[in-house]
């Protein structure tokens, strides 16, 4: 495996796209920014995920349930990234949940570990759920 070169962005616009999946709440388009099998970690514990219909199925509905609480736009700011190896690197990202009038109402802020290769481009490996104060 050789390495990929791996920028600011690079990541930026994968995240926005990744972002524009989440709002348009479309588990299609949200399952194809992640490689399974994937990881997510929190306090709360880990999932595994194993093929990409679990991701779907996760994120079906979720838009009209954020929509439901007045929140309508996904839209991050990476905060940092660290490249591990050639093909991986470790992302802090702060998303912000956007209003219909575009309030940020929400944040929660998450550490992703994406793989890079030149085939794919970046695509998430494992989640991990940070504190949203940081």
């Amino acid at each position: 495996m050789s390495a990929v070169r791996i920028d600011l962005d690079m990541l930026t616009d994968f995240f926005a796209d990744y972002g524009q999946a989440l709002s348009g709440g479309d588990p299609t388009a949200i399952a194809s920014c992640y490689r399974v099998p994937a990881l997510v970690l929190s306090d709360a514990g880990s999932v595994a995920i194993s093929a990409a219909e679990e991701i779907e199925a996760y994120f079906d509905g979720s838009a009209e349930q954020h929509r439901a609480r007045g929140l309508v736009t996904a839209r991050p700011s990476v905060r940092g990234h660290w490249p591990l190896t050639g093909q991986l690197v470790t992302v802090d990202v702060v998303w912000s949940y956007l209003d219909a009038d575009g309030a940020v109402k929400q944040r929660e802020a998450y550490r992703y570990l994406l793989r890079v290769t030149e085939d794919e481009g970046p695509l998430i490996q494992v989640v991990v759920v940070t504190d949203p104060a940081w």
